[in-house]
C-alpha cells in the first residue's frame, strides 16, 4: 500500500463484504502515511461492533499502534479486544480479550476477524445485503 488512504479505502470494501447493514466511518488523513479510523458497525439484530485504529504506514503495510475493537449486543459489551498497556503478565503482551469480566491472551486481529467473530454470534439473524458505509473523511491536519 502506497498510503493511509489505500488502507482506509480496504477497511470500507471489509465492512462492505460483511452481513453488516449500515455502517458509520470516520476517516481521518494526519499525513499520507497516518492515519485514524473511528467506526460503528450495525447488524440486523440490532447488536454492533465499535471500533477505533489509530493506523501508520511503514513499509508498505499498515501498523496499529493503537487499536480496539468491541462488541455490542442489548447495551452490554460482549467481547472487546485492545491493546492498552495494562495487562502486562499475559502473554502476547500489550493485546488482550476482554470477555464479560475476563481478559485473556489474545493476538493482535485485523478488523475482517472482529466481523467473522461478531458475525458468528448472529446465527438465527435475518441475513441482510451488505453495507454501504458513510464516510466522513476529515483533511490532513497542518503539523
Amino acid at each position: 500500500m502506497r498510503d493511509v488512504l489505500q488502507y482506509f479505502d480496504l477497511i470500507v470494501k471489509v465492512i462492505e463484504l460483511s452481513p453488516a447493514v449500515s455502517a458509520d466511518l470516520d476517516l481521518e488523513q494526519i499525513d499520507y502515511k497516518r492515519g485514524t479510523v473511528d467506526g460503528t458497525v450495525y447488524f440486523a439484530d440490532g447488536s454492533r461492533l465499535e471500533f477505533t485504529e489509530r493506523v501508520w504506514m511503514e513499509r508498505g503495510r499498515p501498523v496499529k499502534r493503537d487499536y480496539r475493537y468491541q462488541f455490542v449486543r442489548e447495551q452490554v459489551a460482549i467481547f472487546r479486544y485492545d491493546n492498552a498497556p495494562h495487562h502486562p503478565r499475559l502473554l502476547g503482551f500489550p493485546h488482550h480479550k476482554h470477555v464479560g469480566r475476563k481478559t485473556v491472551t489474545a493476538s493482535e486481529p485485523t478488523l475482517k476477524q472482529v466481523l467473522q467473530e461478531a458475525t458468528a454470534m448472529l446465527k438465527g439473524a435475518p441475513v441482510m445485503p451488505p453495507a454501504v458505509p458513510r464516510r466522513r473523511r476529515s483533511k490532513a491536519k497542518k503539523q
